[in-house]
């Protein structure tokens, strides 16, 4: 009896651990190398927000439980290498990738049953700096669309 309380504990826990949200892991295991890091509640970041001018991303804040940025120096690649790496094995899909003049952005996201769950934003520019910017959240892909096609930022090609 005391054998199977142990394995269905270490399944519990093994279960809860799993859990954890994939940026997370991204986060907490490369957050000693970045040269900034912040963890904010969604609360916290809405409250810097005018609901009026920033309806769209209002929606998405509400809709989100947690932020987290990540500021790294990339110099040898070795980050964007990780990066690349977790985001294979973590099966992320790419929404949308931006290139300007030697600066390059990607948005990605996670989908489980049927919402996004995770939008993970990556940016990069000539002087090797590496941005990453990963919120939880609970939207479908039709919310999402919805305040992208209602967003007012334009965008151009020069």
């Amino acid at each position: 009896m005391k054998q199977l309380t142990t394995i269905l504990f270490a399944l519990f826990m093994t279960t809860i651990s799993a859990q954890k949200v994939a940026f997370e892991k991204f986060y907490t295991s490369n957050k000693e190398k970045s040269t900034f890091s912040i963890n904010l509640s969604a609360s916290l970041a809405g409250s810097f927000l005018d609901d009026e001018e920033d309806s769209d991303l209002m929606n998405i804040i509400k809709k989100s439980s947690d932020f987290k940025l990540m500021i790294f120096d990339n110099e040898d690649g070795v980050i964007a290498s990780d990066f690349k790496k977790f985001r294979r094995n973590n099966q992320l899909k790419t929404l949308a990738r931006v290139k300007d003049k030697g600066s390059k952005a990607e948005l990605f996201f996670v989908e489980k049953n049927n919402f996004i769950r995770e939008i993970i934003i990556r940016a990069n520019s000539e002087n090797d700096n590496f941005v990453l910017f990963g919120l939880e959240t609970k939207i479908t892909k039709d919310e999402l669309a919805a305040m992208i096609s209602s967003s007012d930022i334009k965008i151009s090609t020069d």
